[in-house]
Parts: C-alpha cells; structure tokens; sequence
C-alpha cells in the first residue's frame, strides 16, 4: 500500500503539469492573437486565399484561383442562412482538397463554432460522434448522405440541425428516405469558381428542386427556351474572376457563366444539369437529367448517370448507368443478375418515358466509381462504357478436322473430329473466338453438335446480339437465367469464352491475366505465360504404346495420359512404367470398367498412375451395392490407392453438385465448356480451393482456340498438373488458328509476340476454308427506337 506521503507527491505532481499545461495554452493563445493584431495591419483580403482544382469528373480539372475577400465573404453568407453566431459544431468529413471541405472550416472560424476534422468519411463514426458532442450540422454528398441513412440511426440524423447536401444535382429516391426519416437535409447549390455554396433550400415532401439564392448573389438565365429554361450565370461574392489554365465564360457585365442549364421561377433557382449533357437525338433536344429523375425512382436503384453516345441513325442515343440499392441486411439468396435487374429497369421505364429518352443500353453496377469527394466519376463511366462489349454478328463455322491417324479409346476409334468454331464480332470490328465441342453424336455426352448449333443460333447468339455487356461474367450470368439453354452447357461453353477473348483484346491483356493467373515460371516476355502441357497416347500393343509414350517424353511432356480398357491394356500401362519408371503416368478408361474387373483395376492401380478417369460404365450396374454412379465410384475408391478423376460423369450442373457429396472423390478433369464458360469454371475452382480438390485441365481433342483457353488456366493457383493442353500437331495436319497452336520442350507459350491480348491467336482463313463443312451467320438486326 501507499503510504500518504506519496499520494502527496504525486497530487502535488500533476498539479504542477496541470499549471505546466495550461500556461503553455496561455503562451500559445496570445501567440496567435499578437500575430493577427501584427497580421491585421497588412492584411490584403483581396490577396489569392488558394487555388482550388475543380473535380474534373467530366474533364481536366480546372485550377481556380480564390481571394481571401471571395473565401470569407461566400462562409458569411453561408452562415447567415444556416447558422447562429457561436452556436453549434460542424463535421468536417468531406477533403479540404475540395472547396464544399475548405468552407466547413471557414465558416466555423468565421462563426466561431468548433468542429471535427475527418481523415476520412466513415458513416458510423460520423453518427457515433454527433450523438456523443451534440454535432448540429454536416456537408455531405449524396453517397455519404445514403451511408448516413443506410446506418438506420434516425434519432441521431434528426439531431442535426442542418445536413449540407451539395456536390451533384440532387437525388429523388436519397431525398425521400432522408425526409422518411426525418432529417433535415438542405439541398445545395454551388462550384468551386463560387467558393462553394450560392443557393439552398430544406428538403420538405413539397421539395420540387427550387432554391433561394444566399444573400448578395444574383443569378440570371441567358437564351432561355419555352420552358423557362437555359444558361445559368451569376454574380456574387464569392464568384472568382477566371482560371490559370482556361477561360472562363462571363457576359459583358460580369456575370459567370456556370455551365449549368437552369430556371428561375417564383424568386427559385431550378438548376437542370450541366450545359454540355444535353444532346440532339434524330433531331430532338435530349435532356439526360430527365431521364435520370426517372431511374433513381425505380425501386432497388440507388443511383443513376446518364450521358449521349455517338449513333449511327440517329446522331446520339442515351446511356445509362444505374448503381443499385444496397440491401439493408445481408442477402440469403443470390441477387439478380445486372442483365435480369436492367429489364426490370427498362419495363419500368417504358410507361414512364417517350421512346427517344429510354436508354440505347443500360448498365448495372453495384456500387459506381466515384472521386475523392463521393462525386459520380462520370469519365470512368463514360470509360467503362467505351470497353463495353456489343456484339453486332456471331458466325458459327462448322469444321471436321481428320486425325493424323485413327485413335482409339475404350469407347470407340475416332477418324475424324467435328466441331464448331464461333466467332463474335463487335461494334468496332474486333474479334473473340470460342468452340463447340460437342460431338455428332452422343457417345461422350448426351449434348449433340446439332443441338448445340440449334441453340447457338436460335437462342443464346440472339441473347447475345441484343444485349451490351460491361463484362463477360454479365453475359455467363444472362446464360444461367435463360431456361432454355440450361440443358446446353457446351453451347453455352462455346459462346462465352469467345467473349472474353473478344473483352481481352479491347481492354489491351491477355486471357490469362484476367481470370486472375500468374506467371508461374520466369524467363516469359511481357504479357506472355509458359505452361507445361501434357500428351494423350491412345490404345494399342505395348510396343506401340511405349514407343509412342517415347516420343512424347523426347518432345519433352512431364506427363503422359494413356488410353486403358477391360482386357487389353494392363500390359501396355505396365511397360510405359517399367520403361519410365518416374514419368507421370495417368490412365483415361472412358467408363469401360465394371465392378467385376476390380482385380484388373488393382493391377493398374499397382502401376502407380497419378489418376484414373472415369473407370465404372454407367450403364454396367452390379448384382450387389450401390447403383448410383457417384455411389459406385466412391465405393471403388475405397478399394484403390490412385485416385479416381471424375470427367464425363458430369455432364450436368446437377451432376457436380452430386459429385460433391462424396467426399472420397477428390479429383477432377476441369472441362471448361462442359461447365458452361469461363465465369462457371473460375467459380469451380474457387469452391474447389475451398475443399481441397485436385483440380487439372482436360481436353477434348479441341483445336487451338480450346486449347488457349484450357492452357490459360493452367496459370491460376491450384492447378499444377500438366494438362491436355498439348500441341494439336500431334492429332491434326490443319490447325485453325494463327498463329498455330504449338508446345515446345513440353511446354506452352500463351500470348506469342504480335498476339497480345485474349486467347492469343486469330483463325487461320486459309486453313479453316480447306476443312469447313458448314457457315452460319447470325446479325444483330437494328431495332427501332425502344
């Protein structure tokens, strides 16, 4: 315990640093007084306060030079409005950088009121701290005020006395949650050339848009039209006098021209939109504010932008953007997908707005970008929207492709292969290429090449061509959604991935880079990728078999897959491995085994492969046990040491998810057309990541688009196998693609020079001619105005 002589000590202790404390606050106090009074005397408040860039959202910024006197004088007025001398505090969230940021803090000063300074916005730290220091007033712009109001604090937000809403046109559907809830929200105008704020009004349900200007302002309306309406300028005190890198617009007596197109009515201010949105459409005036008014009250949308695009017909059409409402509580269900929500949208609209005004294209976002204030980042849109993918002709080139010679597998001999070749083309003439590859019949699967070209061509190409994407997983998602190509993944499998071949080349990267792979060797040039591939040797005598097998490891494959059936094959896989006796062997039966050969498959297990694909025949049930496929490979795999591969077991989405409840079978032949596209196979992997399945790239005796895809994906983490992604030379005389799809030392070169972007190739039109069977050509059709 203390004795009482220490707890004197220390009390005399901080009472001596509580006097320490506060003489230095007096030292500090009189300090900055004597440096005013000194600072008074010399004081120009016509001197340049800062220079303050505009936000550039729809441009360069513009540098603008403010005065002390324009600074002061626009908070004063700001303050007589809004605030009472000495009275209140103010948040100061929004960036100094910003003039609605520098303001908060000049009028504080000037009005003698404290307030917080934000590193950075945080909508439950906002709230926390007005309730905890009785905080009365705020300056936000739309997005924060719709964080504010997604925290569900209304007693807090009826706190403030004034929410200071500036910074964009102002939002219908943020506007009547925040009366909902009872804030008092006051909508603003205002620019940077006008240090800030000239206008306002509280938002009340009668609100209709018109504001008051502050005190000393004056606005006037140049070239109006029949409405009212057009070029607004002003004059007032915190109007500056022109820019250091542009000129500034002013009439003959001084008033500055915003930019801005507006009306005045009634004493109000009713600012429309920026000047320059407004654009001519078949040679009638386009306002896009209108068409935004009408978005933002469509329920589930949170946001919309909306600008004029460039038309062929009819001079410029409008595009929209729509940012959705985020969900007050996490979702148990998927949400809907961008395209399926924009129909919502556009049936919304139809009622609502002349066919001129509705929308050529409208995109869904999530969330939009948006610049350092919270302000729409309306040229990322306008960016996103020029690496739009707009497909205008699909072109299905069916070819037959002769094997080198006949090869055999435990289902049959093939002489030839015959697949579909697809071909999008977009609005600019740049090209993505996919394949088909389905077979005529239905020996491997049950999804035919006829079928297949049936639903190309009649449902998922007209999908395509009436739709815009602003990414290739929109469209996987539109494929999902659409019921009657749900039994077609290979056709699905065909059309997607020539659209991120085709998103790859717009963009300027290769299809490696963006499904998220990595170069996982050193040495590749830039933008390129070398992936090991592996060789299939089909059924034959042993000799044969190990002198192909030969071949193959002198043209330097790691890994060497070998054909096997019932009877005929234990021989053959037990010289390759007495002949290599390291080489990685895997062994494809093509579901010819039964359960009464298990001691055949122990044999082969006993050669020690690294898998076995598909061993059970579905169709050859046992007298005894299990007769459910997936229930019959899992009982297998208790009998063997080699794990069993699963590949044209699953021919369904169906077929996976039932996969998957059998935790023995852990690994899998990833087929990417057979899981409907590129968005479907990335979502697989993610998921077998998460359970730990070995995961490797199948073939399907494919050209060399396939085969780019399926080496592309070799660069992602978690698939290390080598796959069946090697050269087409060792099948076919012809290879399709340009330049031709090769494997040197065994491995493959993605992306070779002068092929940057996408898959990397482009069709060989000489070479396609000499082994096409069939064209089919599919347009888009232009549509009238919606």
């Amino acid at each position: 315990p203390r004795s009482t002589r220490g707890l004197g000590r220390a009390t005399s202790n901080r009472a001596a640093r509580r006097r320490r404390d506060e003489t230095q606050r007096q030292d500090a106090l009189e300090e900055i007084i004597h440096f005013a009074e000194r600072s008074a005397h010399v004081f120009d408040a016509k001197a340049r306060a800062l220079i303050m860039f505009t936000s550039g959202t729809t441009g360069k910024p513009k540098a603008v030079p403010l005065a002390w006197c324009q600074v002061c004088r626009a908070a004063e007025a700001s303050n007589a409005a809004l605030n009472s001398p000495g009275v209140g505090m103010w948040q100061a969230a929004l960036p100094l950088y910003h003039i609605g940021g520098f303001q908060v803090v000049v009028r504080s000063l000037l009005g003698q009121v404290p307030f917080i300074l934000y590193r950075r916005f945080d909508a439950k730290r906002l709230l926390a701290d007005a309730a905890r220091s009785h905080v009365t007033h705020v300056s936000v712009v739309d997005k924060m005020l719709q964080d504010l109001l997604n925290e569900d604090e209304a007693d807090t937000l009826k706190g403030y006395r004034c929410i200071l809403l500036g910074g964009a046109a102002s939002n219908p559907h943020t506007l009547g949650r925040a009366t909902a809830a009872g804030a008092r929200v006051y909508a603003s105008y205002g620019m940077t050339e006008t240090s800030s704020q000239i206008a306002h009004a509280q938002v009340t349900p009668s609100f209709d848009g018109g504001l008051r200007l502050l005190p000393g302002y004056e606005a006037r309306i140049v070239d109006p039209d029949a409405q009212g309406f057009g070029r607004l300028t002003v004059k007032g005190p915190g109007v500056f006098e022109g820019y250091l890198n542009a000129r500034a617009a002013h009439t003959v007596d001084g008033f500055f021209l915003t930019g801005d197109t507006a009306a005045l009515a009634a004493g109000r201010l009713y600012v429309k939109e920026r000047t320059t949105d407004m654009f001519v459409s078949g040679g009638e005036n386009v306002y896009p504010a209108e068409i935004r008014d009408k978005l933002v009250r469509v329920p589930g949308v949170a946001e919309a932008y909306v600008f004029g695009a460039p038309d062929a017909v009819w001079g410029r059409r409008p595009i929209a953007f729509v940012e959705r409402e985020r969900p007050a509580a996490p979702q148990r269900t998927e949400p809907v997908a961008p395209q399926q929500f924009a129909a919502t949208v556009r049936a919304s609209l139809s009622t609502r707005l002349s066919k001129l005004y509705q929308p050529r294209c409208l995109f869904v976002l999530d969330e939009f970008p948006r610049t350092g204030i919270g302000k729409i980042d309306r040229a990322a849109l306008q960016a996103r929207y020029e690496q739009r993918i707009e497909v205008v002709r699909v072109t299905l080139h069916r070819i037959r492709l002769p094997f080198l010679q006949p090869f055999k597998t435990a289902k049959g001999v093939l002489r030839d292969r015959e697949s579909v070749i697809v071909e999008v083309e977009d609005h600019a003439g740049r090209t993505g290429l996919g394949e088909c590859v389905a077979f005529p019949t239905d020996w491997y699967l049950p999804e035919t090449l006829d079928q297949d070209v049936r639903v190309l061509k009649e449902v998922l190409a007209p999908l395509v061509l009436n739709e815009a994407y602003l990414h290739p997983s929109e469209a996987s998602a539109s494929f999902a959604a659409c019921a009657e190509a749900a039994a077609f993944p290979l056709a699905q499998g065909a059309l997607e991935p020539a659209l991120w071949d085709l998103y790859g080349k717009i963009v300027g990267k290769p299809l490696w880079q963006l499904i998220g792979g990595a170069v996982p060797h050193g040495g590749a040039a830039a933008g390129q990728a070398s992936v090991p591939a592996g060789a299939v040797v089909g059924m034959g005598a042993a000799a044969d078999t190990v002198a192909a097998v030969r071949r193959c490891v002198e043209a330097g494959y790691r890994r060497v897959k070998l054909k096997v059936a019932p009877g005929g094959s234990l021989s053959s896989v037990q010289a390759v491995r007495e002949a290599y006796p390291r080489l990685m062997i895997t062994l494809d039966a093509n579901q010819s085994f039964a359960e009464h050969d298990l001691e055949e498959l122990r044999a082969l297990d006993a050669c020690g492969p690294a898998w076995i694909e598909e061993p059970l025949d579905p169709h050859r049930l046992p007298g005894v046990g299990p007769t459910d496929l997936f229930d019959r490979l899992a009982r297998l795999q208790r009998s063997l040491h080699t794990p069993i591969c699963l590949d044209e077991s699953i021919a369904r989405p169906a077929d996976l998810a039932r996969a998957l409840q059998h935790p023995e079978l852990g690994c899998y032949a990833l087929k990417i057309a057979k899981m409907g596209g590129v968005q479907p196979a990335l979502d697989f992997l993610r998921l077998a990541q998460v359970r730990g399945l070995g995961v490797w790239m199948g073939g399907m005796y494919d050209t060399g688009v396939s085969k780019r895809l399926h080496a592309a994906f070799e660069t992602l983490p978690g698939i290390d196998a080598p796959g069946d992604v090697g050269a087409t030379a060792r099948y076919f005389a012809v290879d399709v693609t340009d330049p031709p799809y090769t494997a040197e030392r065994g491995r493959v070169t993605l992306n070779r020079t002068g092929h940057p972007n996408g898959l990397g190739c482009d069709l060989n039109r000489s070479s396609l001619a000499d082994v096409l069977v069939d064209r089919t050509v599919i347009e888009r059709q232009r549509r009238p105005l919606r």
